[in-house]
């Protein structure tokens, strides 16, 4: 009997009979996705991961990823799957079209992505991490950094992480060490060293862009001085082509249970002085004061008449 991951009648009760998605189709922001089409995004989802996510589960527990000299390789199964993951456009089905996304209700691209998390979350891990990251991108960014950032993440051809914790905060994040100084162009030099990070380095992308927290020079302490900066793995030009590698070094691979495949990092930046970031949204405003959430379309269930928000 092959492999279900999730049941496709409990897929299918949830999305039709109990949320009624096809009605979403019925706003012009959603028009496309129809009954049809979201049966057809379920049943490509479902295949992606049963015939091709799954099988690298084993490879990815039992190879992992594997650290030499600051660089580090991912189960060479990932790399097909990879490949097919963009080509399929999986990683930002929510976002709008402009950036590499699908434009589809969050609710449908959820049961999608539940196939595929249930395949192999060591391996969902890269594109997950991308995808928050684009979104910091996306919700904070200026029009420029969009520009530089937000499509190749979106579409995979680069990767994303998230650089909070360090080896004297973990849980609190205003203990953090890692600096930023102001350069006159602009930028700002960073120094500091993170741990515990997913997909800190690997071997899937050109590029890997890390959204970190630093403290500015002069800032506040506790969490009132933290900003957030773009520091790429490799710097960005302001045409949009790679320049020189940007001083963020992988020390080290954490092993994890369960997802040996995903690449958790320690990584040192700064450590000859030359790495660089852009600073995204205001200064000493990294730690936002309320999650940031995304627009949500109404739907109503006929059945009960109870109003809810399908992203």
């Amino acid at each position: 009997m092959a492999q279900q991951i999730a049941d496709r009648r409990d897929v299918d009760f949830v999305l039709h009979e109990l949320l009624h998605v096809e009605e979403l189709s019925e706003h012009e922001i959603f028009a496309e996705f129809n009954k049809k089409t979201v049966d057809l995004i379920i049943a490509e989802a479902r295949n992606l991961a049963i015939k091709e996510i799954l099988p690298t589960q084993i490879d990815s527990d039992r190879e992992g990823a594997h650290f030499d000299a600051g660089k580090v390789t991912v189960p060479e199964s990932f790399h097909r799957v990879w490949e097919l993951f963009k080509e399929g456009e999986w990683l930002a089905m929510i976002e709008d079209p402009k950036w590499g996304g699908q434009g589809m209700p969050r609710a449908v691209a959820l049961a999608a992505s539940d196939y595929m998390n249930g395949a192999n979350f060591a391996f969902m891990m890269y594109p997950g991490l991308t995808h928050g990251a684009g979104k910091l991108v996306e919700s904070f960014g200026t029009e420029q950094q969009k520009e530089l950032f937000l499509k190749k993440m979106y579409t995979g051809e680069w990767t994303g992480t998230m650089l909070l914790t360090e080896p004297e905060a973990g849980s609190d994040v205003g203990a953090l060490s890692a600096s930023a100084v102001k350069n006159e162009d602009g930028t700002y030099t960073i120094a500091g060293n993170k741990i515990f990070i997913s997909s800190g380095e690997h071997d899937l992308a050109k590029n890997i862009i890390h959204p970190v927290l630093a403290r500015i020079e002069g800032a506040p302490d506790g969490t009132a001085g933290i900003s957030l900066f773009i520091v790429p793995k490799i710097w960005v030009n302001e045409d949009g082509s790679l320049g020189e590698p940007n001083d963020v070094v992988c020390t080290g691979v954490e092993e994890k249970m369960g997802i040996h495949g995903s690449a958790t990092c320690s990584l040192s930046l700064g450590s000859k002085g030359k790495c660089r970031g852009m600073l995204l949204g205001e200064e000493n405003k990294g730690r936002l004061p309320a999650p940031v959430r995304p627009t949500c379309m109404p739907s109503i269930m006929p059945a009960s008449g109870f109003r809810v928000g399908i992203c």
